[in-house]
């Protein structure tokens, strides 16, 4: 019977490891990629909020080429800035964590970005790839993007022209919440490094560009594509402090059991 308890317990104590891995651990830094490679941006910018612990985190592109690194004290935020990135470049970025004494800690790995090509840039600038209106008229700003396609969570860089100089410009998906709020330049120009959100739906989303007084719309289709990333590293990762507590009780009540059987007289002579 106590048996059958002790594989209950362990059983319960593996189960109990997959929702606690999913928790976000306070004492780790978070990252919020602010800017990716571009027709015109061409580097890569996070910005790395420190937990409650003291860390030394690095921006690394591909897994091994250092860019930009730091030590930051509990609460501290810092941005790092990868190299200029070349057109049609591909890079995995990453930002990988360690304590002051040197022990690695899981990277937070923030995903693949690609620099539009020369011909790239040029075929998202041709009018014929955007929308605009004025009042609900056709014929209203023009606008790009510096991708024609993004994955959920990922960062890209919108423009759009023909507003009122000045005017504040909410930018947001069709029907979604609004992503960030720019202001027009004196030439009503307007540019915005925004991020997909990661719960959004797969396929073609609208960016949206909207004078707040001119009620002047720019609208960007892009395609959202689901990124490709091995799992080994994720699924291959030891079990959280909780589980393995778990795990080690009852570890320690099967040695109780078996000590106490060894112990227990032979029956009959």
């Amino acid at each position: 019977m106590t048996l059958v308890a002790s594989c209950v317990l362990l059983a319960a104590g593996v189960a109990w490891a997959v929702p606690a891995a999913a928790l976000e651990d306070p004492r780790r830094p978070t990252v919020r990629v602010t800017d990716g490679p571009g027709c015109d941006a061409t580097v890569v910018r996070a910005v790395v909020t420190n937990g409650q612990e003291a860390h030394r985190v690095a921006l690394v592109l591909g897994g091994v080429e250092l860019q930009a690194s730091a030590e930051l004290a509990p609460g501290q935020q810092v941005e790092l800035v990868s190299r200029d990135i070349g057109s049609g470049e591909t890079v995995d970025v990453s930002v990988t964590v360690a304590d002051l004494d040197g022990t690695a800690e899981d990277p937070l790995e923030q995903g693949t970005y690609t620099r539009p090509s020369v011909e790239d840039c040029a075929s998202a600038s041709t009018p014929a790839a955007v929308r605009g209106t004025s009042g609900g008229q056709p014929g209203g700003p023009a606008g790009q993007a510096s991708a024609a396609a993004v994955s959920p969570g990922g960062v890209l860089t919108v423009r759009a022209s023909g507003f009122s100089p000045g005017e504040r410009v909410v930018v947001s998906l069709t029907g979604g919440d609004p992503l960030t709020t720019v202001t027009a330049g004196p030439d009503g120009n307007v540019e915005a490094v925004v991020q997909i959100p990661r719960g959004v739906t797969l396929g073609t989303v609208t960016v949206q560009l909207v004078g707040r007084q001119s009620a002047a719309t720019a609208a960007v289709e892009l395609q959202v594509a689901a990124r490709v990333q091995p799992v080994a590293a994720s699924t291959s990762s030891p079990p959280t402090g909780a589980a393995a507590v778990a795990l080690l009780g009852t570890a320690g009540l099967l040695g109780l059991v078996a000590g106490r059987r060894s112990r227990e007289p032979a029956s009959g002579g």
